[in-house]
């Protein structure tokens, strides 16, 4: 054990001297605080053992200044005055002990500078286990923060440099498809030219391999004299002096290698070795994790696209139906009036029959057609500022003549003040078309239908259609929203449907930012409501205060 005692007095100087001389103690004498710093400049030592009384300082402030000086190196105070704040006050300094002269024999001496000594290794411990938590919590909220590739290993790179003070460093990461390294990214270069200049290493092509061989893929290279050794020509234009290569992994599968370098000569301590292969674990998991967010991503393009093919191959197949339908229908209409001859009429009921057909069979294309739109994405809600009393009477209207045919009554509900809306009119009118025909659909003759909306807070109104009809069970509402499903009063029903309507109508709703929903008692008829939101601007707050009265067959 090398200590420098810095003491003033000679007496005491002799007796501590005399103390220490059957130790293992190397004993190096200064006189002043001035000639103690000097001495540390040039000097390595273990320990201070140190006089807080001198002729150029005196108090614990002293501690400070040495420390200043060489930091990390433990310090015994051996003092004259018996002073508890003074001890108090050398120990916050961090002092290692504090021990008065005239109270200490040779024993005690020697026993707290061995002590001093393990006390300072146990700080610097946990010192530097503390430093290595704070690098791998930082890299770990990298890897939290961001799913981008290359923000993730510049910001790790730039963490593990820090954690060594290293001046430069690189990234490089495994191409899976010939094995080859090739760099990912890169910081401190004098010279950006010498990226480049970095060749590939392979894991297979031998005349490719680095000069530490296979060992780069199973555990840490180290090269503490760079400037001697063969190879690491592009290290050395760098002016490197030492550097260290780690691993990447992730579940023990290598996926690159972190290089890290120096340019003032250095010693690699195991746990600078331990912590930069933790490094290299936690890289390995943020590079599997972006990597797998970039593939995600990937895929979700390409589904993107094809459901862009998909639509727009629907809609050119029901284009194309609903061209021969119409042509069809049309035909009918012409041979119903004679144009090719009298028709009888046993012919024209035939003729109406394929006329009806054909118009469900375009009912049933459009509602594909609106399905594969919407679930692609490739249908706009156009929203406008709109009266809905208006926009709802006029749907009842269009329903009239068909609730006349089956003696069905429908009733007004609107409340007398109603707030403008923000919607696409045609959109909505097809919801409202649907949940009309489906009430009138199903509702017996001389049945009833209501139709109502009001205000049910300050962002939306809600919007009702309620029979007196057959009803669903219980265990199909929760169904009643699915794609080509269809309750048990549909299945048995003589008017078919394609089980695509409410899909339709619930898309449309929740395109508006609403939301669609039902209830029912099976036997005594269904209310299907959805809500709206209502428009944000006050100017196109106004209300439409004319309510919907009954409109009777």
């Amino acid at each position: 054990m090398r200590v420098l005692l810095v003491e003033d007095n000679p007496d005491d100087t002799l007796i501590i001297q005399e103390m220490l001389s059957a130790t293992a103690v190397e004993i190096e004498h200064a006189s002043s605080l001035s000639l103690a710093l000097e001495k540390l400049t040039r000097g390595d030592f273990d320990l201070v053992l140190l006089d807080l009384s001198l002729p150029d300082a005196r108090g614990p402030g002293m501690i400070g200044l040495v420390r200043n000086q060489s930091p990390g190196i433990p310090i015994v105070v051996l003092s004259g005055m018996s002073d508890e704040n003074a001890a108090i006050q050398t120990m916050d300094q961090g002092a290692q002990d504090y021990l008065i002269k005239g109270q200490v024999d040779a024993q005690l001496l020697w026993r707290s500078l061995r002590y001093a000594l393990q006390r300072q290794a146990v700080e610097e411990r946990i010192n530097e286990r503390n430093r290595e938590l704070l690098v791998l919590k930082r890299i770990s909220e990298t890897i939290l923060g961001s799913l981008n590739l290359k923000v993730v290993l510049d910001r790790i790179l730039e963490e593990a440099m820090a954690s060594g003070c290293f001046d430069l460093g690189n990234i490089r990461l495994l191409d899976a498809n010939d094995d080859t390294l090739r760099v990912a990214t890169f910081k401190g270069y004098r010279t950006p030219d010498h990226v480049l200049a970095h060749r590939p290493l392979s894991k297979t092509v031998e005349s490719a391999k680095s000069r530490f061989g296979d060992r780069m893929f199973e555990g840490p290279c180290v090269e503490e004299n760079v400037q001697a050794c063969k190879g690491l020509r592009t290290l050395k234009e760098e002016g490197i002096a030492s550097m260290i290569e780690v691993p990447v992994r992730a579940e023990h599968e290598v996926l690159g290698i972190i290089q890290l370098a120096s340019r003032t000569p250095r010693t690699f301590k195991p746990t600078d070795v331990n912590l930069l292969e933790t490094i290299g674990n936690q890289m390995g998991m943020a590079i599997q994790r972006a990597q797998l967010y970039e593939k995600t991503e990937a895929q979700a393009r390409e589904l993107a696209n094809t459901n862009k093919l998909q639509a727009d191959f629907s809609a050119m197949i029901a284009h194309d139906l609903r061209s021969s339908l119409m042509n069809i229908t049309g035909v009918a209409e012409v041979m119903m009036q004679g144009t090719f001859g009298s028709v009888t009429e046993e012919q024209k009921k035939w003729l109406l029959r394929i006329q009806a057909n054909s118009r469900s069979l375009v009912e049933l294309v459009n509602d594909f057609l609106d399905v594969s739109k919407l679930e692609s994405g490739y249908v706009d809600v156009k929203p406008e500022r709109i009266d809905l009393r208006e926009l709802i009477e006029k749907s009842v209207e269009s329903y009239r003549v068909l609730a006349l045919d089956k003696r069905i009554s429908i009733n007004g509900a609107i409340v007398a003040s109603l707030p403008m809306i923000h919607a696409d009119p045609r959109r909505l009118d097809q919801v409202l078309g649907n949940l009309l025909s489906n009430a009138i659909k199903f509702t017996r003759e001389q049945g009833e239908i209501e139709v109502g909306a009001q205000e049910v807070d300050a962002g939306s109104v809600n919007v009702w259609v309620r029979d007196n009809g057959e009803g669903i069970a219980a265990q199909e509402i929760a169904q009643i929203f699915q794609k080509y499903r269809q309750a048990g009063n549909l299945k048995v029903s003589s008017q078919k449907g394609t089980g695509l309507g409410l899909v339709i109508c619930k898309m449309i709703v929740e395109a508006h930012g609403g939301k669609i929903w039902v209830a029912s008692d099976e036997g005594n008829g269904s209310k299907f409501s959805f809500s709206l939101p209502i428009a944000v601007h006050a100017s196109e707050n106004k209300r439409a205060d004319q309510p919907l009265g009954q409109l009777r067959p």
